[in-house]
């Protein structure tokens, strides 16, 4: 009876943060949708498809890059793409979140069993050791088995996101979800939805390291020292403006990082439809060779300035997903 009482909180505590994670997600995507498409169009402007309206320069600042955007396509095209954007980040915050805690518990059981003091709670150091280790290696196993399953989804909303033209019907290589789908099927098959996997495997798991990890570090850190100064016993939160700060940073940090990974990703997912003998790079190791040596260290930072205020969606997923989780915990 017990057991299967322990099964159904789990399986609640699952579902909860699936959902809390899946509404955090949207909710926060859709807010910076037409910076995360500024960010795209800047960051893969040599490889995207473009009419000359719409034909940015290697010099276009971000804010250059949406008046042109706005000027040949009109204010709603910034959200073009977002409804792939939406199903993946839904999808993929609600998986991380729900592989975060599935790690942790395991993480939690095998430093258990292991009985170094060292990683004990209430080991000499506080328990700090144990909670580095549960909160950093868990969001890189996380994000490395979320990019797995939501790969495709990714894949299809930089390829609307990027695909720009002057007529929505004629100039533009792509239509919907649907059309780009049967493209990249007849051209490359199942694989085409995975060019750059590899690379993605790294810089994703890289991304959640941080981000997942370093979030849930400090809260825990925050948690384990007010346990400690507090002598009544009562333990204070975290308030609402220190958790966003400490997602802002920790956001900014793993975007920062991960970014020139990310570059290399998005520069081979755009090759998926492209004739072998045409493809401009045949793998993850010559793309950065050649983007180094043709646009130097600027090139695997092209778009960073709109990525970095896109930020403030990552960290406003990280923060509504403690509150969506709170409520539904409540109801």
């Amino acid at each position: 009876m017990a057991s299967k009482s322990k099964e159904n909180g789990t399986a609640r505590r699952s579902f909860n943060e699936a959902i809390a994670g899946g509404a955090a997600g949207a909710f926060a995507r859709t807010v910076v949708a037409p910076i995360d498409r500024i960010k795209l169009c800047s960051q893969l402007r040599g490889s995207i498809h473009t009419s000359s309206s719409t034909n940015f320069s290697p010099n276009d600042s971000g804010f250059q890059i949406f008046q042109k955007l706005v000027h040949s396509e009109g204010l709603l095209s910034l959200w073009r793409g977002n409804f792939p954007t939406i199903c993946a980040e839904a999808g993929n915050t609600a998986l991380n979140f729900v592989f975060f805690d599935y790690y942790k518990q395991v993480g939690d059981h095998i430093l258990d069993s292991i009985g170094n003091s060292h990683f004990r709670e209430d080991g000499h150091d506080g328990g700090r050791n144990r909670r580095i280790l549960r909160s950093f290696i868990s969001g890189g196993l996380a994000g490395a088995t979320t990019v797995t399953f939501m790969y495709p989804l990714g894949f299809m909303r930089t390829r609307l996101a990027c695909d720009v033209g002057a007529d929505k019907t004629n100039e533009r290589q792509f239509k919907n979800m649907r059309h780009i789908t049967k493209s990249i099927w007849a051209s490359d098959g199942f694989r085409g939805f995975y060019q750059g996997y590899g690379i993605a495997l790294i810089s994703v798991s890289m991304h959640r390291f941080i981000y997942l990890g370093g979030y849930d570090f400090i809260k825990s850190e925050y948690a384990a020292r007010q346990k400690i100064q507090d002598s009544s016993g009562k333990r204070n939160k975290m308030l609402l403006a220190e958790r966003y700060a400490a997602a802002q940073i920790v956001s900014m940090s793993a975007s920062t990082l991960h970014y020139p990974l990310d570059c290399v990703r998005r520069r081979l997912m755009m090759q998926a439809g492209v004739p072998k003998e045409a493809r401009k790079y045949r793998n993850a190791f010559q793309c950065f060779v050649r983007v180094w040596n043709e646009e130097g260290v600027r090139g695997f930072y092209l778009g960073l300035g709109p990525n970095l205020l896109r930020c403030v969606g990552s960290a406003l997923a990280l923060v509504f997903y403690d509150e969506f989780k709170r409520i539904l915990i409540s109801l």
